[in-house]
């Protein structure tokens, strides 16, 4: 742990919060045996940002304890990941302080991003550059779901799947894809099966749309059968190639992708698409 990086966003984090802001908190205060009404700081002037105690109560901890104090100070070694989101929502860290912190406690950034509904920031942000895309783009949540694409990409998928793992995997309502996979059963099969695997098994609350495409894919014979085998670990896509019907010429082509993941959602991707007719 960098405990002097580490104290440094917490207390700073804290400082620029403002009292007023948690409503809860006079009740708090009260029913630890604080007086209701807030003092003052140094020089009489009245505290507006939380204390260190305020913290503690807001995240449950009794009063007489010290747990936020220590926490902030760095005498917590190891602080967990839940422990580590409840101060980061007290505290209304945005998604690069909540990384930060992370990276200053563990090492490395946080496996999930604080708020789970970012879809609309993220589209919001991300839809006028892939509209400028030459090339076929488009933008997919954590779960697959098509969030943004151009007109490329519309010509080339034709239409745009709104679930781009369904349409891989041919599941409902995409039953007709597998036509514009030439090479599925090397390459876009086993690649989209060892996605889900990867993606449910390290998110620890993985979601529902994930959790029913599983569902869907043990009910199908030949998914299951490649499912349930050895899978190659394979995480993105970025420098992929394989080939493609594209769906407006209907003509066999090859299509190289590269992929990159907005900051602040860490299981989002931007793909861009590039389909080569074959000679």
């Amino acid at each position: 742990m960098d405990k002097q990086r580490f104290g440094q966003i917490l207390g700073r984090a804290r400082q620029r919060t403002d009292a007023a802001d948690y409503p809860e908190l006079p009740e708090l205060r009260h029913k630890a045996g604080l007086p209701a009404e807030r003092g003052s700081g140094p020089g009489g002037r009245r505290l507006h940002c939380l204390s260190q105690v305020e913290v503690s109560l807001l995240l449950g901890f009794d009063a007489a304890q010290d747990n936020y104090a220590r926490l902030e100070r760095g005498l917590i070694a190891n602080p967990s990941d839940e422990l580590l989101r409840q101060v980061a929502t007290v505290l209304r860290l945005q998604e690069h302080q909540w990384h930060d912190l992370y990276i200053a406690a563990h090492g490395h950034k946080a496996p999930r991003p604080l708020q789970a509904v970012i879809s609309l920031a993220v589209q919001g942000n991300w839809s006028w550059a892939i509209e400028g895309q030459r090339h076929a783009a488009y933008l997919s949540d954590g779960a697959w779901n098509v969030l943004a694409y151009n007109s490329a990409a519309e010509a080339l998928f034709n239409p745009m799947p709104k679930n781009m793992m369904r349409w891989m995997l041919s599941l409902a309502p995409e039953q007709r894809s597998r036509a514009a996979m030439p090479d599925w059963a090397e390459s876009w099969g086993p690649v989209a099966l060892s996605q889900l695997r990867t993606a449910l098994a390290e998110r620890s609350e993985a979601c529902g749309t994930l959790q029913q495409i599983e569902r869907e894919v043990l009910a199908e014979p030949e998914l299951r059968a490649m499912y349930n085998s050895f899978l190659d670990s394979y995480i993105h896509p970025d420098g992929t190639r394989r080939l493609m019907v594209h769906g407006t010429l209907r003509e066999k082509g090859v299509m190289d992708a590269v992929a990159s993941t907005p900051m602040g959602a860490p299981h989002y991707r931007v793909l861009i698409m590039k389909w080569t007719p074959l000679a």
